[in-house]
This record gives C-alpha cells, sequence and structure tokens, in this order.
C-alpha cells in the first residue's frame, strides 16, 4: 500500500528504485482505523508523521461551541508532519483508513541521506499550500451552489484512481454535515445547495456518501479549474 506514498512524492521527481524502497520501508509500522475516528488530537504531542495509505481524512479546528470547520481532506498518498510541539489542529478520518506512521527521527535521517526525497516533501508542502489558498477563494468568493460544486469537483479529481472510482465519475464518503463544515454553511443551507445540485442531475445523495456520475458536466458547473493542484501531465 506504500506504493502509493512513493507515487505521490514522484509526482514531484523522479526518485530511483533505491529511494523508492526506503520510503516503502519506512512505511510499515500502519494501522486501520475505524470512520469518523481521530488520529491526532489538536493538545496532542506527536513524535511520529503520518501517511494515509487508503480511505479519506481530514483536518479540523474545533471552536469552543463544539462547531467544526475542516480545513483540508487528506487523501491516499498525503503526507502528514507530525508536531514535537502543540499541532495546530485535529486529524481524523472520514470513511475507514489505513495509516502509516513515519517516526519523525528516522524520517529526518532519510531527507538527509536522499535530498530527493526531502525535495520531493518540501514540494508536496508547496502544493499543499496552493490547496489552502484555493479554498480561501472558494469560501471567500465563490456563491454557496458553486463553492460546494468547486470543493467536490477537486475531490473527485486528487482521489482519481482510488476505490471510490465510478464510471465516469466518483463516490465520494462524506456527509452533508461535513460538506458544511468544509465551505463554511449551515446544515439547513448545504441541503439546500446539494438538493439544487440533485435536482440538476449533477449528484446523487445517500446519507453518508455523495455520487457523481457526469463528473464532466459538474466540472463544467462549478468552472473547476485543476491548475493549483499541481496533477502531473499526460505523456
Amino acid at each position: 500500500m506504500a506504493v502509493r506514498f512513493v507515487r505521490k512524492l514522484e509526482k514531484y521527481g523522479r526518485l530511483s528504485k533505491t529511494e523508492c524502497q526506503v520510503i516503502v520501508d519506512v512505511s510499515q509500522n500502519t494501522r486501520k482505523i475505524a470512520a469518523r475516528k481521530s488520529i491526532l488530537h489538536e493538545d496532542e504531542n506527536s513524535q511520529k508523521s503520518c501517511v494515509i495509505l487508503s480511505g479519506l481524512a481530514c483536518r479540523y479546528k474545533i471552536f469552543e461551541d463544539g462547531a467544526r470547520q475542516i480545513v483540508g481532506f487528506l487523501v491516499p498518498g498525503d503526507f502528514c508532519e507530525g508536531y514535537a510541539h502543540q499541532p495546530e489542529y485535529h486529524l481524523g478520518t472520514l470513511s475507514q483508513c489505513l495509516i502509516a506512521y513515519l517516526d519523525n527521527d528516522a524520517l529526518a535521517g532519510i531527507m538527509d541521506e536522499y535530498p530527493r526525497i526531502s525535495r520531493n516533501l518540501w514540494r508536496t508542502s508547496k502544493a499543499e499550500a496552493a490547496v489552502l489558498r484555493e479554498w480561501l477563494v472558494n469560501i471567500g468568493r465563490r456563491p454557496a451552489d458553486k463553492r460546494v460544486a468547486y470543493l467536490i469537483c477537486e475531490l473527485c479529481t486528487r482521489l482519481d484512481g482510488s476505490d471510490v472510482d465510478v464510471a465516469g465519475g466518483c463516490a465520494l464518503p462524506v456527509s452533508q454535515i461535513e460538506l458544511a463544515d468544509a465551505t463554511a454553511l449551515s446544515t439547513v443551507h448545504i441541503n439546500r445547495v446539494l438538493s439544487r445540485l440533485r435536482d440538476n442531475k449533477l449528484v446523487t445523495l445517500q446519507r453518508r456518501s455523495i455520487t457523481i456520475k457526469d463528473l464532466g458536466r459538474l466540472k463544467a458547473y462549478a468552472q473547476f479549474q485543476d491548475a493549483y493542484l499541481q496533477l502531473p501531465k499526460s505523456a
């Protein structure tokens, strides 16, 4: 399963067979975590980083009144750096996930010994920053229906090739509440938005999932541009 982490890093530069094997070897400490469970609490110090090998996870903040803001989704191959000091957010699963835990000291040694691995990890952090900037634009300026459609398109695009694929689209293991928490909308508002998308035959709704059968139509509706995702170009 660590091959997904290898593929993610190789998006940002070719790695040798030895470097790929080093990544696989350091990703052997794995654990399955059920859906909607905590991986890391905001007040928990961690000496380990983690990689999502399968499933869907998210970063989020919890406010004093119990409200939650999701600030990012993690898909297979995504790396989440551990913190020696207090983390900035919670990390939790949305679907059942397989997580690889990487010892931070061992990872630091690998980065010192293999500069190309270090370079590619740095490039992944730059790509994540680009996604965060797009989220700010999405929440700040797009109308609610386009905002939700845009985020759904992003998730489907990032999950391309994973086990959520359906013919021409994808099936997202996210609830309406989770989409509301990621788009700064109330549950009432998100229900209205998703109902409009459903009535336009752009999505199909279930209790804890959303199915998109024609991703091309949804991308056109949202005016989705994927350049910020820094996807590998076709040969």
